[in-house]
């Protein structure tokens, strides 16, 4: 062997590897394709192997899955004449990668369950751990629940046997997810909490700030919202810190949204402000806030800037071809429209709540019913069950059929018990 050839082949590798960490795909594969050559005049068949399956990582990043399962198959091939079982293990776990890129599922299983059988004890246990839960996500995707949590609960036991505490809880994470897609919902928030409680632990702030989420999520979803927002006020902070503009845009949106439930809307319209400053792309998700911050100016009878907010939205919808959503902010500017079409004048009332009253008293059937809609979709159901009283009063009044509206005042009455 000779050592300048070495040395430059360990550089190589270096570089490789340094721009495949910093997501440098195109420079690595040069660095890699060098490292190839180079690796082929040493003629030892481990170095040729490591540097086939390095170059076929990258090129699974590039989406050149072909000549990376080529590459895989060439070294896991080499290492089978050398009998080099860690080389073969990884060999199929890369193969295995291209499967699930390819959408080759079952074929991925197969391929995970056969690195790990032959991967050897005397090599790093928490890379065999990695196997099992790489192995794991691809059981979730198959929705197959038990042999997820099997694969997840083999590597949080080999990373709670080498010490690796970030390990375990980043399977907590993957577990209560996996919990929570199966409506476990107990057992995802006792998994989620443990997992915030190691991430605080290790002060590692960006992986807390997203099991924060999902804790706040899970709360949401069981109407405890005040949970939520506690979770989710102190992802928000943490996001601000450590995360993009996007996730930070993301994070203030959601919050926004418990804020709603809770009927705060000064304080949703401000995250709901923010979440639109930090938005990063004009597409649907921005004609949604747009819509939603229209909402909350509408609910405080800001009419000028709700309208505004509206037409933005209505533009981005219409851009996009979206039907429903532009029919819903048509409905909600008729209704505008309509409120200032009946005004008699500048209203005169020092109490805020006179002022909605006078304004809603003016509302014509339908118009009552269209805003009552808007409400509840909020869900903000006292002032809606308000809208439908009006609506079905008015109902009463032109002797009309009421039933309809009568059931929706059931429900109404249901749905703003439970959330109290």
């Amino acid at each position: 062997m000779h050592d300048r050839e070495l040395f430059v082949w360990r550089n190589l590798m270096e570089d490789g590897t340094q721009c495949l960490g910093e997501e440098q795909y195109l420079k690595a594969e040069t660095y890699y394709i060098q490292g190839l050559l180079k690796a082929y005049q040493l003629s030892v068949p481990e170095i040729v192997a490591f540097t086939l399956r390095l170059l076929a990582t990258v090129r699974v990043r590039l989406g050149n899955l072909d000549f990376a399962e080529e590459g895989f198959k060439e070294a896991l091939r080499i290492c089978q004449e050398v009998e080099n079982a860690k080389g073969m293990a990884e060999a199929w776990a890369g193969l295995a990668s291209v499967s699930v890129k390819k959408g080759k599922l079952q074929e991925a299983t197969e391929e995970y369950r056969q690195a790990i059988s032959i991967y050897p004890s005397s090599s790093p246990q928490l890379r065999l751990g990695m196997l099992y839960a790489d192995l794991g996500q691809v059981y979730t995707a198959l929705e197959e629940w038990i042999r997820a949590k099997q694969a997840f609960s083999q590597a949080q036991e080999l990373c709670r046997l080498y010490g690796f505490l970030k390990g375990v809880a980043e399977l907590d994470l993957l577990l209560g997810e996996l919990y929570f897609r199966q409506g476990q919902i107990n057992d995802a928030l006792e998994t989620l909490k443990h997992a915030c409680q190691l991430f605080a632990k290790l002060a590692d702030l960006v992986p807390l700030s997203t099991t924060l989420q999902y804790l706040a999520l899970l709360y949401f979803e069981q109407n405890q919202m005040l949970l939520a927002f506690d979770c989710q006020q102190r992802a928000v902070a943490l996001s601000l810190k450590f995360e993009t503009s996007e996730v930070f845009s993301e994070s203030c949106y959601f919050l926004s949204k418990i804020e709603q439930f809770l009927e705060n809307n000064q304080e949703a319209k401000y995250y709901l402000e923010l979440s639109i400053r930090f938005y990063p792309k004009q597409d649907i998700d921005l004609a949604l806030r747009y819509q939603n911050l229209a909402g909350l100016l509408f609910l405080t009878l800001d009419f000028t800037k709700a309208e505004l907010y509206y037409l933005q939205a209505l533009n981005l919808f219409e851009s996009f071809d979206d039907e429903l959503r532009i029919s819903e902010v048509q409905q909600s500017l008729a209704i505008l429209k309509e409120i200032q079409e009946r005004k008699e004048g500048p209203l005169k009332f020092q109490d805020k709540s006179d002022e909605v009253f006078q304004v809603r008293s003016e509302f014509t059937l339908e118009a009552l019913v269209h805003l009552a809609e808007f409400y509840e979709k909020r869900s903000n159901f006292r002032d809606a069950l308000n809208c439908y009283w009006k609506a079905l009063e008015k109902g009463r009044e032109a002797e009309v059929a009421t039933d309809w509206i009568e059931l929706r005042v059931q429900r109404v009455s249901k749905r703003l018990r439970k959330k109290k």
